[in-house]
């Protein structure tokens, strides 16, 4: 206390002048129109500016949590539209009966490691068997593939990138039906090869990939990508066809895990055939 007394005694001088220059400032405002006005706008606009600072602050700090609740509500919707519809074109759904068994559910996670320059990539998510995660589950984005879930703990699971050398996912064509394998020949990120589409079909740069739903872990028309480059070898019985990845697996941070709740039964039918 006795350091402030000093401090203030001190500088007497300077703080009577402060109070002199606030006093003076409040008459020649307050009687003088032209000032009040000047000083009142001058006022709003340093309030608003500093109203304006908070609410950009507060929604920024607010992005986490609504981006979560974006995840939750897209993969909600996914499964809505996967389950409840037939296609009949591009956008265009017809929803089936309210009774048919949900087949696919969608849950969402975030990605907690993800490497892409490996031969060999792998995905952490923060989803693990306490969400019901299993290995053998697809995973995708909202433009497209991600990986296959591998290993599972409680709380977290490993994903095999698309980027990966033993990636195979069953593809096709979408304006033809034809169907194809999808790999990594392991240069580039953005790249990948189509293998097992026959030489006599008809390609077209552009042309859009999905995945087939010849599978058991991803539903049809999921999307992979679209054809860059293409070439028919001579003597060749299929095209050597190239494909730019509809994912930037260098930015993803969400992703959607895939239920096939009738897995089992169909894995069943297809092992009573291998059997035969």
């Amino acid at each position: 206390m006795k350091n402030l007394l000093l401090f203030i005694w001190k500088h007497s001088f300077f703080f009577w002048f402060l109070i002199l220059e606030g006093v003076a400032s409040f008459l020649i405002v307050s009687n003088n129109s032209y000032q009040r006005t000047s000083f009142i706008n001058a006022s709003n606009g340093f309030t608003a500016s500093i109203l304006s600072a908070s609410n950009k602050l507060t929604h920024y700090i607010g992005l986490s949590e609504t981006n979560d609740e974006l995840a939750k509500e897209n993969a909600q919707l996914r499964e809505l539209i996967t389950n409840c519809q037939n296609i009949l074109g591009e956008n265009i759904y017809e929803y089936s009966d309210s009774i048919q068994q949900l087949h696919y559910r969608y849950q969402n996670a975030k990605i907690i490691s993800n490497s892409f320059q490996k031969r060999n990539n792998y995905l952490i998510i923060n989803k693990g068997s306490k969400s019901g995660i299993k290995p053998l589950m697809g995973v995708i984005t909202s433009s497209g593939i991600i990986g296959i879930v591998k290993d599972v703990s409680d709380n977290f699971s490993t994903v095999i990138s698309v980027l990966h050398s033993k990636s195979a996912i069953d593809i096709k064509i979408k304006n033809n039906g034809y169907t194809g394998t999808l790999v990594w020949p392991g240069q580039d990120y953005i790249f990948g090869k189509v293998k097992n589409i026959p030489s006599h079909v008809h390609l077209t740069i552009g042309d859009t990939i999905t995945t087939s739903g010849n599978s058991s872990i991803f539903p049809d028309h999921i999307l992979v990508g679209t054809i860059s480059d293409f070439q028919l070898n001579k003597g060749a019985s299929f095209y050597d066809i190239e494909i730019k990845f509809s994912v930037d697996y260098n930015k993803i941070k969400h992703v959607y895990i895939i239920n096939n709740t009738l897995k089992d039964e169909l894995n069943k039918l297809k092992a009573l055939n291998e059997d035969e």
